[in-house]
């Protein structure tokens, strides 16, 4: 007896058109909703190959993200028309749900709850609570879960299955509404907040100088040893520091093919520097023309010392020995007092 191993595959994997389409796309991809299955009071949408239909959000910032009681709350602000795309979730729902049988459409999706913003929630633990679960982090297709987290202000991208849910609260009465489960997982733009500060010996092997960044962030943070401050213009200031943090500094304009540091940096801010004083500071590059500049993200600086006026120092001193033979004859005159 022969077995047609088409018809076998056919028989056993029935439920997609497109097996090896998640190789290319990994999940991440937008499609448009052709039918949906209903799972008691939850309604989930399929596109044409028989997936579930999930949509990519636009680049957006995380507002937070946070774990409490067992479960990852993410909230993203995105800027992109929700309603339009769950409209044509509703439109294809409407007419096949049972309790809208004598509603309209108009008036059905008048009162479907619609989220303003995107919520996620995930559980962080199996149902068993043994085994810890994390959102899909991608960074350019390599997979980054479990070995960084997500920090507000972070530019990500995320795949969203959107369900339509049904609750009886009255005797023939309904709320629907949407919401949102997380799909495919995250990719990440970039993290919020600073970067790691490179600090001595100033090492760049993990800068990319065509970008002026490290991995996952869009900027640099540079950590510079004590500085003496020789000249103060407009808010520029011109330092000498050490031999090791020169050659580091020389290092980094060659690779980045770039002219030679001129020893300047810009203060941002309202700190204040005097020529003289000593100063240590966090630094970030930037281009200007084919020229590498830095400024300050924060400085530290200390005041200069100031020489001591000579004839000052002088009265001081007379003002002290004239003191101390104003005390002596005081102190005799009470003595002769007492003897008397």
């Amino acid at each position: 007896m022969t077995t047609d191993i088409h018809l076998l595959k056919r028989q056993l994997f029935n439920n997609s058109d497109d097996y090896m389409g998640h190789i290319q796309h990994g999940g991440f991809e937008c499609s448009q909703p052709t039918h949906m299955k209903r799972f008691g009071g939850l309604i989930k949408f399929y596109d044409d190959k028989n997936r579930v239909y999930s949509m990519n959000t636009p680049p957006s910032s995380v507002k937070s993200m946070t774990i409490k009681e067992g479960k990852y709350y993410l909230n993203i602000d995105c800027d992109w028309n929700i309603d339009k795309e769950l409209k044509k979730c509703a439109e294809l729902a409407h007419p096949e749900i049972e309790e809208l049988k004598d509603i309209s459409f108009e008036l059905f999706w008048k009162h479907c709850r619609v989220p303003e913003n995107i919520e996620l929630c995930e559980y962080a633990k199996s149902k068993n609570k043994k085994v810890n679960k994390y959102i899909k982090i991608y960074k350019e297709g390599k997979e980054l879960t479990g070995n960084i987290q997500i920090t507000n202000n972070s530019i990500i991208c995320a795949n969203l299955r959107p369900t339509l849910s049904i609750t009886k609260y009255e005797k023939d009465k309904y709320q629907f509404g949407f919401k949102f489960l997380l799909g495919a997982g995250i990719k990440l733009e970039q993290l919020g907040g600073k970067p790691p500060t490179i600090r001595r010996p100033w090492k760049w092997d993990s800068v990319d100088f065509n970008s002026l960044s490290v991995p996952l962030y869009n900027s640099i943070r540079v950590k510079t040893p004590s500085m003496s401050v020789v000249r103060l213009q407009n808010s520029t200031i011109n330092v000498t520091t050490n031999e090791n943090f020169e050659k580091a500094m020389a290092q980094f304009h060659g690779r980045a093919g770039c002219c030679e540091w001129d020893n300047s940096i810009e203060i941002i801010g309202r700190h204040k520097v005097t020529p003289g004083s000593t100063a240590i500071a966090s630094i970030e590059p930037y281009k200007d023309n084919k020229t590498i500049r830095w400024k300050t993200l924060s400085i530290h600086s200390s005041r200069p010392k100031k020489l001591k006026d000579s004839k000052a120092g002088d009265k001081r001193d007379n003002d002290t020995l004239d003191n101390l033979s104003g005390v002596g004859e005081m102190s005799h005159i009470q003595t002769k007092r007492q003897c008397t």
